[in-house]
């Protein structure tokens, strides 16, 4: 039994090593705290990435981002994220 239990597990670091040398970078750049222009309040603002949220989107093979935390908010919390056309580019 205990030979199933090792293949087992050599499947599972075969394929969670790669997983993770693949979203671990994506992890890492969409953490940062980033300035960018704000559209709707016309001028620099910063923004904090959700960087669970950009590891999902990437395994699932998108590049979707969501902002988790702005200098604007809460009194513009409803806001388009707009800024994230510009953020897109760099993660």
């Amino acid at each position: 039994m205990w030979v199933i239990y090792c293949f087992v597990g050599y499947l599972a670091l075969a394929l969670i090593i790669p997983a993770g040398w693949a979203l671990v970078p994506v992890w890492l750049r969409a953490r940062a705290t980033r300035h960018v222009y704000c559209p709707a309040a016309s001028h620099s603002e910063t923004v904090t990435l959700d960087p669970w949220y950009a590891v999902r989107m990437h395994a699932l093979g998108n590049r979707e981002l969501c902002v988790k935390a702005c200098s604007q908010w809460p009194q513009r919390r409803g806001c388009g994220q707009a800024c994230l056309v510009q953020i897109g580019a760099a993660v």
